[in-house]
């Protein structure tokens, strides 16, 4: 089974503790962006996800993250 890993694993805005949210928006962007690149076993990428805020700042920002992801073969789980 072939999955994707992302380096880094982990993706968090500088002012809100978002990260499980915003990770999860990176993993999507970059799920739709390995299938279009099926025959490459690893790529760059940047992505451009949307903050929501928190409490007391409900001020949606989007943010920007740079990584790597990379197609593996193990049959474990997504660790992102």
């Amino acid at each position: 089974m072939s999955d994707i890993t992302l380096v880094p694993a982990a993706f968090r805005c500088p002012d809100h503790d978002n990260v499980e949210l915003l990770t999860e928006r990176v993993v999507d962007q970059v799920d739709r962006e390995a299938q279009w690149f099926t025959d490459r076993t690893s790529e760059t990428f940047r992505v451009s996800v949307v903050c929501p805020g928190s409490g007391h700042d409900q001020l949606p920002h989007r943010r920007v993250f740079d990584g790597r992801w990379t197609r593996t073969t193990a049959a474990v789980p997504r660790v992102a």
